[in-house]
């Protein structure tokens, strides 16, 4: 399961799955599972800003093992594929730059849920 994310020429991050656009209209847990490579691409982007370069010709691909078994996706890979013309020196840096991202650190150590209502009652003791 891949889900692609490309930016427009405004720089827009665009993610999208079999070909079609990702949105919340059509499902909210896909944008959960693209958040990833969204937020690797706003660390990507913000990189290639800062040092004059384009963003024409990168992309990210999120690969993604999903186990149909338990409904889980088991394995989460982010390829950012960039122009041939991309300096090697900062192969490295890019790696660093994805590594920053805090969606990628929430899934690795993820918070507790809880659920509440308005109806609940706090008992005091």
């Amino acid at each position: 399961m891949n889900i692609d994310i490309s930016f427009d020429a405004s720089g827009k991050i665009i993610p999208s799955f079999q070909g079609r656009e990702i949105t919340m209209d059509e499902s909210p847990y896909m944008i959960y599972l693209a958040t990833t490579g969204m937020c690797s691409a706003v660390y990507v982007r913000a990189f290639l800003t800062q040092r004059g370069m384009s963003l024409e010709d990168v992309s990210l691909t999120q690969l993604m093992t999903y186990n149909r078994m338990t409904n889980m996706v088991e394995n989460i890979e982010v390829k950012v594929s960039l122009p041939e013309t991309f300096p090697t020196k900062y192969n490295k840096a890019i790696k660093a730059v994805v590594d920053q991202c805090p969606v990628k650190k929430h899934m690795i150590e993820p918070p507790t849920v809880t659920v509440t209502t308005n109806l609940d009652v706090e008992v005091n003791a």
